[in-house]
């Protein structure tokens, strides 16, 4: 699995669609297989607004607005290999190769209505399954953002820099003074325990169906249409932090300021890193690469900034339910229960630096 959003389109296909599809066919030979469990992504929705629901993807399916796809707008997946083989015969450089590739894989991306080349091979990796599964039960899990367990093994814990992390490194630093974002859109963060546990509970759920489901079964593990969280409150929570706690005893941190247009988001970063006019030409180089890589950084999450859809829940909801009061307090999956203040001042963020900051020191 690829979980870079700006890779090589063929390097994307091979792991997110080849890798589940070669696994498949793997499975297809086991005797009695009761199950496959495959780990998706909740923006395999793409731009579609609303209420996402838990259905499995079409066949040649895109992810633009409209439910229902024209014949023009189908994904051929055998086509989209065919063009990926054609830009790597014509590539004369290793150079040339990666950067046609990944320049055709966010053009292909945006063609068929998604934010970006992971999103897109993430739903050729769910359509391929399904057209190849046969008589195999298919469970697809898609988590939205993960983020550092809420719990289990401990509060905190967290490998990787994950995906709204530069963003409050950034901005801890003081290296972020603006957002390319919506203050009032609904950001989908989901601890990375609750979607193990989840998993799992899944698992044990289909696995022991006494008669299978003729379609995939399909959990979103989100907290937007249960819990929802505004980037206005994200971003409170991270300024009384690093407003409290400092990364540096000299460091002073600004509340963030939001913009829907990139130029001007652009320009605003640009000016308040580059504030004092008598910096030496190391630290006005310095500066440059700090707007240039606040510009990188919210240009790669603009999807998530202004993302108006929410995800459906009810198969969790319907897990949840069937637990005993017990296994709910032990085996965590509502997402309901998250206390985000409590979570991002308290859990998270200190996670982030012991873990992650800490350790690169």
């Amino acid at each position: 699995m690829s979980i870079y959003f700006d890779n090589r389109y063929d390097l994307l296909v091979d792991a997110n669609m080849s890798a589940p599809q070669r696994l498949m066919r793997l499975a297809k030979t086991c005797d009695n297989l009761t199950l496959f469990a495959h780990i998706s992504t909740a923006y395999v929705s793409g731009k579609r607004e609303g209420l996402i629901m838990e259905k499995p993807l079409i066949m040649g399916g895109n992810g633009r607005k409209e439910e229902h796809c024209n014949e023009s707008a189908l994904l051929d997946i055998v086509e989209e290999n065919n063009l990926i083989l054609k830009s790597s015969s014509s590539s004369s450089t290793q150079h040339d190769l990666t950067k046609n590739l990944i320049r055709l894989a966010q053009e292909r991306a945006t063609c068929f209505g998604w934010h970006n080349s992971y999103h897109m091979t993430k739903a050729m990796g769910e359509m391929v399954l399904d057209e190849i599964r046969g008589d195999v039960p298919l469970l697809i899990i898609r988590p939205t953002v993960i983020e550092s367990t809420y719990k289990d093994p401990f509060p905190g814990w967290i490998q990787g820099n994950r995906m709204f992390d530069p963003v409050i490194m950034a901005y801890g630093k003081g290296q972020l003074p603006g957002f390319f974002g919506n203050s009032q859109v609904i950001m989908d963060v989901i601890p990375v325990d609750m979607v193990a546990n989840t998993t799992i509970a899944a698992i044990a759920k289909e696995g022991n169906m006494y008669k299978p489901q003729p379609q995939p079964r399909v959990y979103h593990v989100a907290s937007s249409a249960t819990n929802p969280l505004l980037y206005s409150d994200f971003f409170d929570y991270v300024f009384h932090y690093f407003n409290s706690a400092p990364l540096t005893p000299s460091q002073k941190i600004s509340r963030i300021k939001y913009f829907d247009n990139f130029q001007d988001f652009s320009e605003y970063t640009r000016n308040t890193i580059n504030g004092d006019e008598k910096m030496t030409l190391k630290s006005q180089n310095q500066a440059k690469a700090q707007a240039a890589y606040a510009n990188k950084l919210c240009k790669l999450y603009e999807f998530i900034g202004f993302f108006s859809a929410r995800f459906d829940t009810s198969n969790t909801e319907k897990l949840i339910e069937a637990m005993s009061k017990e296994e709910r307090v032990s085996f965590e999956v509502d997402a309901r229960n998250i206390e985000w203040k409590k979570y991002f001042e308290e859990i998270h963020i200190p996670g982030l630096i012991k873990h992650m900051i800490n350790c690169t020191m």
